[in-house]
């Protein structure tokens, strides 16, 4: 029977646990200076090396040939640990021997010396299960043990573990095994069992394990099982059921352009492909912790498990983003990824999400509200332009022309002495269009003024209530039609009080200010004025 590679390739020495270099250093110390703790507790998540070390510790203390403080793996007592033949190494599963009366049994050999070895070594592993009588019937022999005895507790979750237990033991926390670690260690073993893999595959396997070497080494396992002798990135990709780097780069990138229409059609073809939406969820809240990272730390390398080239991507796509940005789509995806457990249609779920994400004016959060708040206060420091352009049909147009062609004049850079010598033809022709009321309006205009390409038509300030009416999209535009017409020049028209000159702008960027506007607030809420007196 074939053995799992994990379990082909579990470390015999301290020198190949991997990822662990301080628990090993302190353990080979105690060795040498022979200050050997009477109990251990071992914490870590799965799959980082405690078990192991436990046994690679348990061989060590016993070990007939010790050099450097490593197990010789030869000699008799060695030989009989690892194949179980000597009972002086003792493993108890805490999950399914959790009760009183298998730690009373314990309790009952701890009375017996080793046969072959120094010590005898019990290693309880997931020690956290055990019942709370367990915990006190084991307290009294923590307390007491015989010199000859070591007891090496391992857990996942240490938290769980009465106090009175962990005073009693020294305790040795497992990190998680680094990205590199573990790929380095993944192509060693590649090597060794003759198997192609490329870089980016070995990548994803190890950001896909969690820090676990074991896990890293189960999906190789798979993937080799899967593709013989040549491991692919998609191989992997298909077997995980994970979405590749290029599918996030594609879909933060429009949901940093606000292209909904585009992330939900992404997010189409993703189920098309049959890949787990959850999954899809998961990877995008690490896409944008990792650009999180990249907007407040320089230690990038060694927080985000990436390769360098793709940090260098995600360190360009962050520095478009605010950080309160970030923080947004975090907010919004953790709570999809808490609905999504007990949604009976998870498809309409992270599409809403999707919207959220790429429509800011659709989520109500704090975050959203000062993403808005910071659009606004941009188009008021930059200031705002409307520029519309009125629709005339082509029969209309054509009588228009008609009626103007004997009056148009050829000015190519027209000063306000031009425009006042032409205003009577401007009027006349607005006569001539019958719009009677347009004409009575503009015979009390005050002076002219043009600035860039704008033509800025004054009144006196008792005349607000014309400059109002006039500077209505429709009247302007009909104005600005005419006056074009008869200057055959491009200006735009505004109507100003004389008062407001002062407080004149270049009205460059007023379209899109608009369009920022829309985005952040309904069209329906938004009324625009003319002139800041006019707020």
């Amino acid at each position: 029977m074939n053995k799992a590679l994990y379990r082909i390739y579990r470390p015999l020495n301290f020198k190949d646990v991997i990822g662990q270099e301080h628990v090993i250093k302190t353990l080979k110390n105690q060795i040498e200076n022979n200050n050997i703790a009477h109990a251990y507790l071992f914490s870590g998540t799965r799959g980082t090396g405690k078990t192991s070390t436990a046994k690679i510790f348990a061989r060590a203390v016993n070990c007939l040939n010790l050099k450097n403080e490593e197990p010789c793996n030869e000699c008799e007592v060695c030989k009989g640990i690892l194949s179980d033949s000597i009972m002086d190494v003792i493993e108890i599963d805490a999950a399914s021997n959790n009760g009183v009366d298998d730690i009373r049994e314990l309790r009952e050999n701890v009375k017996y010396p080793p046969t072959k070895g120094r010590y005898k070594v019990y290693i309880i592993d997931e020690v956290h299960m055990l019942s709370q009588g367990a915990f006190n019937a084991l307290l009294k022999t923590l307390e007491e043990p015989p010199s000859y005895i070591i007891f090496i507790l391992a857990t996942t979750e240490p938290h769980k573990i009465p106090a009175t237990i962990l005073s009693r033991c020294q305790k040795f926390d497992f990190k998680r095994v680094r990205v590199d670690d573990i790929i380095a260690r993944m192509k060693n073993i590649c090597r060794d069992i003759n198997v192609e893999i490329d870089e980016k595959a070995l990548n994803l396997i190890a950001r896909n394990s969690g820090g676990a070497l074991r896990d890293a080494l189960s999906i190789l396992d798979q993937c080799v099982s899967y593709s013989e002798n040549k491991v692919e990135y998609e191989d992997v990709v298909n077997l995980l059921g994970t979405v590749n780097i290029d599918f996030l780069f594609k879909m933060s990138e429009y949901i940093i352009n606000e292209d909904a229409k585009r992330a939900l059609e992404l997010l189409n073809e993703l189920i098309i492909w049959g890949k787990d939406i959850k999954h899809f969820l998961d990877d995008l809240v690490d896409h944008f912790r990792n650009l999180m990272i990249c907007k407040v730390s320089d230690e990038l390398y060694e927080i985000i498990n990436l390769p360098v080239e793709t940090i260098g991507i995600l360190k360009s796509q962050s520095e478009r983003l605010d950080l309160n940005d970030i923080i947004r789509v975090i907010n919004i995806l953790s709570d999809a990824q808490n609905n999504i457990k007990y949604s009976s249609n998870p498809r309409i779920l992270v599409e809403i999400t999707i919207m959220k994400l790429s429509q800011p004016i659709l989520d109500k959060s704090n975050e959203s509200i000062l993403k808005r708040i910071q659009k606004i206060e941009s188009v008021i420091r930059n200031g705002i332009k409307i520029e519309r352009q009125v629709s005339i049909s082509g029969k209309e147009n054509k009588e228009i022309k008609n009626k103007r062609r004997d009056i148009v004049k050829d000015v190519k850079d027209p000063n306000v002495e031009e425009i006042e010598k032409l205003w009577p033809e401007v009027l006349d022709c607005i006569k001539r269009d019958k719009n009677v009321s347009v004409q009575a309006m503009l015979r009390e205009v005050k002076s002219f003024k043009i600035e860039n390409d704008t033509l800025i038509i004054v009144f006196d300030d008792e005349f607000r209530f014309i400059k109002d009416r006039l500077n209505r999209d429709e009247n302007k535009n009909y104005i600005q039609n005419v006056i074009n017409e008869v200057t055959n020049q491009g200006l735009k028209v505004k109507m100003s009080l004389k008062s407001e000159l002062m407080d004149f702008r270049d009205e460059g960027k007023e379209d899109e200010g608009i369009k920022i506007l829309e985005n952040v607030f309904p069209k329906d809420i938004i009324e625009v004025k003319n002139s800041i007196t006019d707020v």
